[in-house]
């Protein structure tokens, strides 16, 4: 999805930051969600809806961007997360003792990702 960002516009990247277009009905509370979650008013994201902002360097579109960039990196450390979780359960049910430092590292890591562990070495 990173890599179609430059070439989406600006209706594209407020329903994928928003998961959904609005319903019927539906339009004034979700162009409120959308602005609280870019940080702008609503009045700037009912501009970006009705695409009156064309400039794509302009800062709400820049928000989006981040915002969908964010998104889609907690995603992937989700994901990573889950993987190293896998592997360290599948080291402790085979043999705890003698996976003991790799399953300690992989938890750390699990930790650090998760954000659980800010300390770092």
């Amino acid at each position: 999805m990173l890599e179609k960002l430059p070439k989406m516009s600006t209706r594209e990247l407020m329903i994928a930051l928003s998961g959904r277009p609005p319903a019927y009905g539906e339009q004034p509370r979700w162009l409120g969600s959308v602005a609280d979650k870019i940080g702008v008013s609503v009045r700037m994201a009912r501009s970006l809806w009705n695409d009156e902002i064309k400039n794509p360097d302009h800062r709400a579109i820049k928000k989006m961007r981040r915002e969908l960039e964010l998104a889609s990196a907690r995603k992937e450390a989700a994901a990573l997360v889950q993987q190293y979780q896998t592997i360290a359960g599948g080291m402790r049910a085979q043999d705890q003792d003698f996976y003991s430092a790799e399953i300690a590292r992989l938890e750390r890591l699990v930790r650090i990702i998760g954000g659980l562990d800010r300390t770092r070495d």
